[in-house]
């Protein structure tokens, strides 16, 4: 429908001026007619050499008046008139509710995914690796449940433990981007084999 509406809004003719109108004052089933904001004339076009109807403007785009228009519309390469409002005002609905409908199946996949994922492996964000750690652990921890082994990932020291080596022991400081005295040197760290035995590695 969204393709539909744009091919119509693109090769509908907007709405021209019939070279034969003319105003008639007298015309009982006009309410109103409107008239230039200088001097009370009736609305004519210098250009197209015509009087104007009603909500008529001259598009310098086309070079000719257009009934009620709106506006030129480049992505259309068109103006937005009489004869194609509706279809391209279906075709910015059509547009908006594709958008959504995307946005919806993307972040429903996206969930499904992550889902996946802690089924497979835990939960990567409760986790002190890395992502190209993450990614080559995949490939230890089948090898691991295929010899009946039970995979840890030696820098995983639990949900906690992470936070606190990622972002400080100072829960104060836990938002501060710059409060980084904790990481230490980035040559050693503390692994879960080091927790085994009861011994602390120097960060």
């Amino acid at each position: 429908m969204s393709v539909l509406c744009y091919t119509l809004a693109i090769i509908r003719d907007p709405g021209q001026v019939p070279s034969s109108y003319v105003a008639d004052l007298e015309d009982s089933d006009s309410s109103m007619h409107e008239v230039k904001r200088k001097g009370g004339d009736l609305r004519y076009c210098q250009k197209c050499g015509q009087y104007k109807p009603p909500r008529a403007h001259h598009c310098r785009v086309c070079k000719r008046c257009v009934l009620r228009m709106d506006h030129h519309c480049v992505w259309i390469n068109n103006c937005v008139g009489h004869e194609n409002y509706k279809a391209f005002f279906l075709f910015v609905l059509y547009v908006v509710l594709a958008c959504i409908y995307a946005l919806v199946l993307l972040v429903g996949s996206a969930i499904q995914e992550l889902h996946d994922e802690e089924r497979r492996s835990g939960n990567i964000f409760k986790t002190s690796y890395t992502t190209i750690e993450y990614h080559e652990g995949v490939r230890t921890m089948w090898l691991d449940e295929k010899a009946g082994r039970v995979y840890h990932h030696p820098y995983d020291l639990g949900l906690f433990r992470n936070l606190v080596l990622v972002l400080g022991p100072n829960l104060a400081t836990w938002i501060c981007p710059t409060a980084v005295e904790h990481i230490g040197s980035g040559l050693r760290f503390q692994t879960y084999y080091d927790n085994l035995h009861g011994q602390s590695s120097p960060s």
